[in-house]
């Protein structure tokens, strides 16, 4: 979020907004119209407290917090558009200044569309917002009425692609059976969890070049304690599906990733600021010469901190996140915890590749299965702990590695996400499992999972409801 107001360069997905009144008629109806064109963008952010033409942060307001807060937004959401939205309220730090980010997820298989009027202008018109119009991005960046047939037709492809999910598993359904992924799927993917783990690792001893001896140990420790996460898109014929625009698709996904997965950071995150922001570059996966986005590497991060991560979208239908273990750190000056791992922090990695994979595949046609594939390195003698101090499982894990491939049916992930989540989760979970101590069979619950996910007291990290 910080990074929206840093860059502050507006564009299509991004709309800034100075700080107003939002009990203003004119003011609400004007916003419903951006969050509307926003919408049908297929998401993005609506900031407050940026000058629209010079771009700057004007600082602090003496306007109250309540003006715009999620009660507020909604409101206007509520009295306007149709569909309605969940908006997620979140706030970007900058020098000092906490500015309200209004994250605006992608409209579903309906364009949002208004449903009232404005406040009546001088000239009788409506101010604002029209009922009965479609709103839509366009150059400038402005909100504007649809018009031209290509806006149309991006927009009505993506309603399309959500209700193919469903025409897809109908049709599978009644065929009976089973899609199996390709052997080369499989190895595609295993392919490419290998190759970004083994870049992070590269990334981290890189860094120490550039940083203060005193990092150095903890540094090239999360060089060799991850966990690497992907996942592969597969037809129902077993081939990978294509993404055609990687960087797209992903700011569009990122959105909705602010309202389910995201801690402060969350994985996928796209930056802007240009020496962080995610980059196009060619690979050889599988024998075969393919392209990738990834995201910010980690010897260009201007932060020491508890975790480092890096990701890459192939346009092959693979995605893929390797973040150091969190529960390495300690914070300087403080004596190093014992060597543990928490159901938390194990929740939140499966957990946001999950979810992403879940977001790619409803901006997808034809998706009918998702292959998962977890690599974990530097388990040696780590615990399960449910802090520096608690113990969940007193037994050590007592091999370096684990890793596995899981098959999901796209039917599953979508429809019934839980049960997903349990299937990817507790096949690591039980490593840990002790005897009248800790049984993630018993114990992995949606209630579980809700609770642990609360002690990051964020409301955007969170299980989807199915």
């Amino acid at each position: 979020m910080s990074d929206l107001i840093a860059g502050a360069n507006e564009n299509l997905g991004v709309e800034f907004k100075a700080w107003m009144d939002t009990t203003d008629p004119e003011h609400r109806a004007k916003l419903a119209r951006h969050i509307a064109a926003l919408a049908n963008h297929g998401g993005g952010y609506l900031v407050f407290g940026i000058d629209d033409k010079t771009r700057k942060p004007l600082g602090a307001t003496d306007l109250p917090p309540s003006s715009f807060g999620q009660d507020a937004i909604s409101a206007i959401v509520k009295r306007y558009l149709e569909p309605r939205l969940q908006v997620l309220l979140q706030g970007a730090e900058f020098e000092g200044v906490t500015y309200p980010v209004v994250v605006v997820p992608s409209h579903g298989a309906r364009p949002v569309v208004a449903i009232a009027d404005g406040p009546q202008g001088a000239n009788g018109r409506p101010v604002g917002i029209s009922q009965g119009t479609v709103y839509v991005r366009a150059a400038g960046p402005e909100s504007v009425p649809i018009r031209s047939s290509v806006d149309w037709n991006t927009l009505l492809e993506r309603c399309l692609s959500h209700r193919a999910d469903l025409l897809g598993s109908i049709l599978r359904q009644s065929i009976g059976g089973r899609s199996q992924p390709d052997s080369r799927v499989l190895e595609l993917l295993v392919a490419a969890v290998t190759e970004t783990a083994a870049d992070f690792t590269a990334q981290t001893r890189s860094l120490t070049e550039r940083t203060d001896a005193k990092y150095h140990a903890q540094i090239l420790q999360a060089g060799e304690n991850y966990s690497a996460m992907g996942y592969a898109l597969v037809d129902a014929d077993g081939d990978p599906i294509s993404i055609e625009s990687p960087r797209t698709l992903n700011d569009r996904v990122s959105v909705a990733m602010h309202q389910y997965a995201y801690y402060g950071w969350g994985s996928f995150l796209p930056l802007s600021v240009p020496e962080r922001a995610p980059q196009v570059r060619m690979s050889t996966l599988g024998g075969r010469e393919t392209t990738y986005l990834e995201g910010m590497r980690v010897e260009n991060t201007g932060l020491i901190s508890g975790a480092f991560d890096y990701w890459r979208i192939y346009e092959c239908g693979i995605a893929v996140s390797v973040e150091s273990l969190r529960d390495n750190w300690s914070r300087e000056g403080q004596p190093s915890p014992p060597k543990h791992l928490t159901p938390l922090w194990i929740l939140v990695a499966i957990h946001s590749l999950l979810a992403h994979a879940r977001l790619m595949g409803q901006e997808l046609p034809g998706v009918a299965q998702v292959i998962v594939r977890m690599d974990w390195r530097g388990l040696s003698d780590r615990m399960l702990m449910w802090d520096n101090f608690r113990v969940v499982a007193s037994t050590p894990y007592r091999d370096d590695r684990f890793a596995r491939t899981i098959p999901l049916q796209w039917a599953e992930l979508r429809d019934d996400y839980f049960g997903a989540l349990r299937r990817v989760a507790l096949p690591f979970m039980n490593l840990f499992a002790t005897q009248g101590w800790f049984q993630p069979e018993s114990w992995l619950t949606p209630d579980a999972v809700q609770n642990e996910f609360k002690r990051l007291e964020m409301r955007s990290m969170r299980l989807f409801d199915d």
